[in-house]
């Protein structure tokens, strides 16, 4: 037994004499890890909302402080020497992917929900060993970073232009993520709204106004399906519709034979004392309405009669067969978009057109459709947005561009010194 403790004490002896390798390295990096995890048992998971402006930039002059001072003293403290080598670098990156992947592979929950485990598997973005492994790397790129500008050379260039713009990413991408805003505002036609909620509900008063002047839906063609006696689509399992585009005449269902025989886009019903009939009516709460004839596959069948979706105004219409009934399901929206008047605290006054995926774009703000009131459908008079601010998105896009200007710096040298080798 004293044999084998003096060999493990050898090993350990000899595993952090100079120079440190990639050994030391994950020795480092697990040492972060269990620290991280226990301040994750202990005080929680990191609550990024008590780094807003202006704690996240006094904590940005610290920290640059701080690898200063690391710099600063590298000669006589070789642990601070050791984060600029690749050694130092190869770890952390090992245990940056491992974490990224593992996240990658464990669902997450929303950003306002607590992780669904109680290691913190589930929540990495605030996960203590994760965000301290990324600090990790911060430190080591900054080190490498103030190496670079302390030694100067020309050819070093390109390396020194990626770090900075991937240090100004990261830094950007943690510190500034508690000023990001995402908020949600419910407006109506003809009325300004300067109001919005965040995501736990409380209200929020914006530098600007949003006025809803009108809203539009642009809906994909209708459908019809069977379903039987109690509602239940058929197949049901696999439901089954018929598409009735611009060119539809004749088509099957289910085996029965439809044959259309009158579309209308906007209708209305007239009712009579025998039937139900629908005509053009292009006005609020209008139905798209056709009128079919149904055929059973053994021809010996026969139903003819009209169809709606039904809307807030009116209700669907469906045509009966023996046991069963062919109905239009609600028409699914393929694009809609809202004209609106923009009023900033400024004094600006813009009126442009916002859709899914083209948001609007004002004094830093970013305006995109959310929703809109699906009861009333195309003829809602509301529209929903969600207003997002991210003050420190510029940073972040100037960090990519360092690094993409970095890789070309790259290339051209590498380009060159083949030439020069020639």
């Amino acid at each position: 037994m004293r044999r084998e403790g003096k060999e493990i004490g050898r090993n350990y002896i000899f595993m952090w004499e100079k120079p440190w390798t990639v050994k030391e390295g994950f020795v480092m990096g697990a040492g972060l890890l269990i620290t991280g995890e226990l301040l994750q048992l202990s005080v929680g998971p990191v609550d990024w909302q008590a780094f807003a402006w202006p704690v996240n930039l006094i904590v940005l002059v610290v920290w640059i402080i701080g690898v200063s001072i690391l710099y600063a003293m590298r000669k006589k403290v070789y642990a601070f020497r050791f984060l600029t080598t690749g050694a130092a670098t190869v770890s952390a990156l090992v245990y940056a992917v491992a974490l990224t992947a593992f996240m990658g592979l464990i669902r997450q929950v929303g950003d306002t929900q607590p992780a669904a485990d109680k290691i913190g598997f589930t929540k990495m973005l605030s996960f203590w060993p994760f965000v301290i492994i990324y600090l990790w790397i911060a430190v080591i790129v900054a080190q490498v970073a103030l190496s670079q500008l302390h030694h100067f050379k020309w050819r070093s260039l390109p390396s020194l232009v990626s770090h900075i713009g991937l240090l100004s990413v990261l830094v950007a991408a943690t510190l500034g993520s508690a000023d990001i805003q995402k908020l949600t505002m419910t407006t109506k036609v003809g009325t300004p709204e300067w109001r919005a909620y965040d995501e736990k509900g409380k209200l929020h008063e914006l530098p600007l106004a949003i006025q809803l002047n009108a809203f539009t839906i642009d809906e994909y063609p209708p459908k019809l399906m069977i379903i039987d006696s109690i509602g239940i689509p058929l197949p049901e399992k696999k439901p089954v519709t018929l598409l009735l585009d611009d060119t539809f005449k004749e088509g099957k269902l289910l085996g029965w034979n439809i044959t259309l025989k009158q579309k209308l886009e906007l209708a209305a019903p007239v009712m009579t004392k025998d039937t139900v009939y629908y005509v053009e009516w292009p006005s609020l709460g209008a139905v798209c309405a056709v009128l079919i004839e149904a055929t059973s596959p053994d021809r010996r069948l026969v139903r003819q009669g009209w169809i709606t979706c039904g809307s807030y105004y009116f209700p669907y219409q469906a045509l009966a067969l023996d046991d069963k009934n062919i109905v239009m399901p609600n028409r699914d929206p393929e694009r809609f978009t809202s004209k609106v008047e923009i009023m900033t605290a400024k004094g600006a006054h813009i009126e442009t057109t916002i859709e899914v995926n083209k948001p609007a774009k004002v004094e830093g703000w970013k305006i995109y459709q959310l929703s809109y009131n699906e009861q009333m459908g195309r003829w809602s008079d509301t529209s929903v947005f969600q207003l997002v601010t991210d003050p420190w998105q510029p940073v972040v896009y100037t960090g990519i561009c360092l690094m993409l200007l970095g890789a070309v710096l790259l290339f051209i040298t590498a380009q060159k010194r083949k030439r020069g080798k020639r």
